[in-house]
């Protein structure tokens, strides 16, 4: 198999340390062994939004997606969430999926969390995408998806809860430049009845939007940026707000024939609250920092 070439990039490099030399030997392997591609049905080339795309009709995806959570306003905050989630192509424009929901607690000396550390089960999920239009042909790729559940323990310290929610969205895709530079948007809404831990009210209404653009760097590689926003108001009352947060950060993708992976890190850039304890964070129910790894298998 030929090689495809460095990036001019390297071309440039003249003289370095050993840090510059291991740089070199690491992109050059990927060049060595990574074959060219484009993006395959249903890949997530971040780590908070979905693209417009959908499986092929019998086929099946398997993912895992593990997320760490981190930093509190005060003490020691670890949390992890490990989702398994299988979805199937019931027609070329049409997937289901079902999810399981896990999560590990490691907290000390946290506002309103008992010191502890402890697994809990977190619940599933049901899952179904339309593809109204495809990203790789037609102008645009939009999408409608539809999330729905039952959570038994919370996932900010495994609080016990009974929550039901639906989280209907659309998904906008857009591909530039040969599917080289892909741009994808989310904006949905949720409807939670049961969460805890705010047991003065037992509905919710949340709304949440999400934008990232990704490009295509080398064979099969995919670096980006992405930001989302969500914000929460108790009893279905746009008058009453509870909470706003804004995470940022970057991507990294790689998809092969028959898997792909993508690592994120989104930072809380901004956050308000209604007991708010560090000016522009929101800690109640979120984290400083939220680190994700999603891997996909494609049958």
């Amino acid at each position: 198999m030929t090689r495809p070439p460095l990036p001019p990039l390297l071309k440039t490099v003249r003289r370095g340390g050993t840090l510059s030399c291991l740089f070199l030997a690491a992109v050059a392997a990927v060049w060595t062994f990574a074959a060219s591609g484009t993006v395959h049905a249903d890949e997530h080339l971040f780590g908070s939004l979905r693209g417009a795309e959908t499986l092929p009709k019998g086929h099946f995806d398997l993912y895992q997606f593990a997320t760490f959570r981190t930093g509190k306003a005060a003490g020691v905050y670890r949390g992890f969430d490990f989702d398994t989630e299988l979805e199937y192509g019931v027609t070329d424009k049409f997937q289901v999926g079902v999810a399981a929901i896990n999560h590990y607690f490691h907290t000390r000396n946290v506002d309103g969390l008992d010191n502890d550390s402890r697994y809990r089960f977190g619940g599933v999920e049901l899952s179904g995408k339309y593809r109204l239009l495809s990203p790789f042909k037609d102008v645009v790729g939009l999408a409608f998806h539809m999330e729905s559940g039952f959570l038994i323990n919370d996932e900010v310290g495994g609080i016990r809860q009974r929550e039901l929610f639906f989280a209907p969205s659309l998904i906008l895709q857009k591909n530039f430049l040969d599917d080289t530079l892909i741009f994808e948007a989310n904006v949905g809404v949720e409807y939670a009845w049961g969460k805890k831990p705010a047991e003065e009210y037992d509905r919710e209404f949340s709304a949440q939007g999400a934008l990232g653009v990704s490009y295509r760097f080398a064979p099969n590689w995919f670096i980006g940026v992405e930001g989302r926003v969500r914000s929460e108001y108790p009893r279905f009352d746009l008058e009453f707000h509870e909470h706003t947060v804004i995470f940022a950060g970057p991507s990294l993708h790689y998809g092969a024939k028959r898997w792909w992976a993508t690592a994120s890190w989104g930072y809380q850039v901004y956050g308000n609250e209604v007991d708010e304890v560090v000016s522009n964070k929101a800690f109640a129910e979120e984290a400083r920092n939220e680190f994700r790894l999603k891997v996909g298998f494609n049958f």
